[in-house]
């Protein structure tokens, strides 16, 4: 059976945010509370990346096959995913941080394989605590929390475009997060983009 790339984005989104679903104090929250920022509001909600080429617009069109008709109301199958950033840098030497760009959902009946996220706007500052949930993608698509070092490791050589430390790969520099009242990372999941 084949998956479209929205329906596989939020089982994986799903799968990826099962890992985090509680909130700081430990309790389970069923949203979280709408970002301070005006770059993270304008965010469309998180789905699945893909790997592009090095000057990509952000389309995908890898996969893409004609007649591939996107489901009724694609912007729905989306809006499972939650908010979908785009890293463009990152740092933790001495402070940990990533700056990425919002995101549109891009969709419609001329679109391939039910839509994709576009990133949009200026890149903005998110600090990364060491209490941030960080997880990333392996060779197998499968989600595994690790290490904020780690996460940032693997980040930075995807923005390099280098291959991070097995077993983990670069799917496209986009994540799916989850943000505190105040804009700070509470979780920060790799997507995948074909």
């Amino acid at each position: 059976m084949r998956l479209s790339r929205i329906t596989a984005a939020a089982l994986m989104a799903a799968s990826a945010l099962a890992l985090t679903a509680c909130d700081p104090d430990g309790s389970t929250g069923s949203a979280a509370p709408a970002p301070a920022s005006s770059a993270a509001s304008n965010a469309a909600p998180a789905a699945t990346g893909s790997p592009k080429p090095t000057a990509s617009s952000g389309k995908s069109g890898a996969g893409a096959t004609k007649g591939t008709t996107p489901a009724a109301d694609c912007t729905a199958n989306a809006a499972q995913v939650g908010t979908v950033v785009e890293a463009t840098e990152n740092g933790y030497m001495t402070h940990i941080w990533m700056k990425a760009r919002s995101t549109k959902f891009v969709c419609g009946p001329d679109v391939p394989n039910d839509g994709y996220f576009e990133a949009v706007g200026e890149p903005k500052v998110y600090d990364v605590g060491n209490d941030t949930k960080t997880l990333l993608l392996d060779e197998n698509l499968k989600a595994k929390e690790v290490d904020v070092f780690v996460f940032m490791k693997a980040q930075e050589a995807c923005l390099q475009h280098k291959q991070p430390a097995a077993p983990y790969r670069c799917y496209g520099n986009q994540y799916a997060v989850k943000l505190d009242a105040k804009g700070a990372l509470l979780s920060v999941a790799q997507l995948y983009k074909p």
